[in-house]
């Protein structure tokens, strides 16, 4: 265990954090970093596992466990930080890499279709959250659920539900259905109003500025849009997914 101070840009173990700003780096070393002592406590509550322990003097009698517990300056944790006032403590966490199958876990999720803004999917997880949705699925190029801005966002709901890396909708998607889901995607095309009467169901939100794939409307049951009462020309993904994902409560209870 380290216990003197590291005041060096040098240091082996610091310059692997520094990386980790990079998804090559994650992927590579399959870690990912959180800032703030509460979403450390909820990576923990959740039995995730912490590599490395960084922290500066304001933590120095911390009894976080960690493989590595690494003290630093505060200039050397600036270094680490995407932040520009860093809170004092950050963990590079081990990625949860379950291969189970997920639809035997719950039976409402959510699927994003090459959603790009951490903001917005970072909502969509708070919201599923919320709604009691199992899961959240990335699918396509859209954003990496170890991204910094995405992690700060959810504020600890992506440790509250299932949150599922799948680059290949056209395959997955059938899955789903072949588990007797009923899929069901937000189009801007879609009919107003839902009539569900299966307990299952996979919520597709599409793109923000394009929507939903032609490949993966082609794959819904039904497509569903929700009324524009004003003059803007729809809502935004995170909004959209949110009311629909009540409504869909309302059927399912």
């Amino acid at each position: 265990m380290q216990t003197s101070v590291i005041t060096s840009t040098k240091n082996e173990s610091i310059k692997l954090l520094k990386k980790l700003s990079q998804k090559k780096y994650r992927d590579q070393y399959n870690l990912y970093l959180v800032e703030g002592i509460k979403i450390i406590n909820e990576a923990l509550s959740n039995q995730e596992k912490i590599e490395y322990l960084i922290y500066d003097e304001r933590y120095i009698n911390n009894a976080i466990p960690a493989n590595n517990k690494i003290q630093v300056t505060f200039d050397i944790l600036k270094y680490i930080s995407s932040l520009n006032h860093p809170q004092g403590i950050m963990a590079a966490i081990k990625q949860n890499t379950t291969t189970q199958d997920i639809t035997d876990k719950g039976n409402k999720w959510i699927y994003l279709d090459n959603i790009t803004d951490p903001s917005n999917a970072a909502a969509i997880v708070r919201s599923a959250d919320c709604a009691g949705f199992y899961g959240v699925i990335f699918g396509g190029n859209g954003v990496d659920i170890y991204n910094d801005k995405f992690l700060r966002a959810a504020m600890g709901s992506n440790y509250h539900i299932e949150l599922v890396r799948k680059d290949n909708s056209e395959k997955f998607i059938p899955y789903f259905k072949n588990k007797g889901f009923t899929i069901i995607g937000a189009d801007v095309g879609g009919k107003e109003g839902l009539n569900i009467q299966n307990k299952n169901i996979l919520l597709i939100i599409g793109n923000e500025s394009l929507g939903i794939s032609d490949k993966i409307k082609n794959l819904c049951d039904d497509l569903v849009k929700i009324p524009i009462y004003g003059c803007a020309e729809s809502l935004n993904a995170a909004c959209a997914a949110t009311v629909l994902m009540y409504k869909i409560n309302e059927y399912i209870k």
